[in-house]
């Protein structure tokens, strides 16, 4: 899977902390990626400092060759923003991916009541 960062308004520190703690949450997401191919995933990370109110938006966008899925959150840190939109991204994940069993598993049973 492609996995791209991108930032606004953030120091290098800040930078490098986001860095290390969203390649931690990757393999989660990854893991329920399996049936697609390698390069057929890009995974798009941004993060945006809002120096007014002292708070970090997260953005999670995945592109599949199916769907595209993008999670959104926004806190007072940087590890909770990333856990929060991660989480979303994953329910979001899961129900897409459920769908896409279901629509197989009923054309296939259409296909044996209608030979």
């Amino acid at each position: 899977m492609e996995v791209t960062f991108l930032y606004k308004n953030l120091s290098k520190s800040e930078e490098k902390m986001f860095n290390e703690y969203s390649n931690s949450k990757i393999d989660a997401i990854s893991l329920l990626l399996t049936k697609f191919a390698e390069d057929a995933k890009i995974l798009k990370i941004s993060i945006e400092k809002f120096e007014k109110h002292d708070a970090y938006q997260v953005e999670f966008n995945l592109i599949l060759p199916t769907k595209s899925i993008m999670a959104t959150e926004a806190s007072h840190q940087i590890t909770k923003a990333v856990d929060l939109s991660k989480d979303r991204l994953i329910s979001q994940l899961k129900k897409h991916l459920a769908h896409l069993r279901k629509e197989r598993t009923v054309d296939h049973c259409v296909a044996k009541l209608n030979p």
